[in-house]
């Protein structure tokens, strides 16, 4: 297996040896910045697919997190060479939504999914679900707002704006969570905007994302 040479052989070690080990820490930190990864980070990936299928349901939470941020920024040409350890981890994102262990690592594990699947704006932009709220800008008047995905907005017309936002939903539903299916419907759902009364979709107008 090679070696990611950023991270030193023993700090993979302690890594791999406890889940809650500081070595994790060095490890996201050689491996990402500022929400991107880097594309040599990929060689991180047949690592962490070992590494995951050795740890339980939830002490492997995290190192998933990890890996699909990994994965969504790997190069096409990794995709393809670790698509079999990108399946796996996938499969192990799936199993451990069942029994994550907060609403907020529920999320992670969603967004984990989506980076196995090359979702380029989701597998980066769900988590806003754990800030409780989102930035969107009105398509109409261009009015910047802060939607709050927490309380009973009237100016939100919650729905499913979207497959992903079914499949979602319905993750949600059958693991018991249902704050998160509630904001998850804020998100895919309609805003009217205050400004000049545009009603239009909250999470195809996310400010600052670009959904090409």
């Amino acid at each position: 297996m090679t070696i990611f040479p950023d991270v030193p052989r023993d700090v993979l070690q302690s890594a791999a040896a406890d889940p809650a080990s500081p070595a994790w820490k060095t490890i996201w930190e050689a491996s990402c910045h500022q929400g991107t990864c880097f594309p040599a980070s990929a060689l991180l990936l047949p690592w962490l697919a070992q590494t995951c299928a050795a740890f339980s349901a939830q002490e492997r939470e995290e190192a998933l997190a990890l890996a699909g941020f990994i994965a969504v920024d790997a190069t096409d040409a990794d995709r393809a060479a670790y698509a079999r350890e990108i399946s796996a981890l996938r499969t192990l994102a799936i199993e451990s939504l069942r029994n994550a262990s907060t609403d907020t690592m529920f999320v992670y594990l969603q967004q984990a999914v989506l980076g196995f699947d090359c979702d380029e704006v989701w597998a980066k932009e769900l988590d806003r679900i754990n800030d409780g709220e989102v930035d969107v800008q009105c398509p109409e008047c261009e009015e910047e707002l802060v939607v709050d995905l927490t309380s009973d907005d009237p100016l939100i017309k919650p729905g499913l704006s979207s497959a992903l936002a079914v499949r979602l939903h319905a993750e949600a539903i059958r693991a018991t969570r249902s704050n998160v299916a509630t904001m998850l419907q804020r998100l895919f759902g309609q805003l009217a905007c205050p400004g000049c009364d545009t009603l239009f979709p909250v999470a195809d107008h996310l400010a600052g994302v670009s959904y090409e």
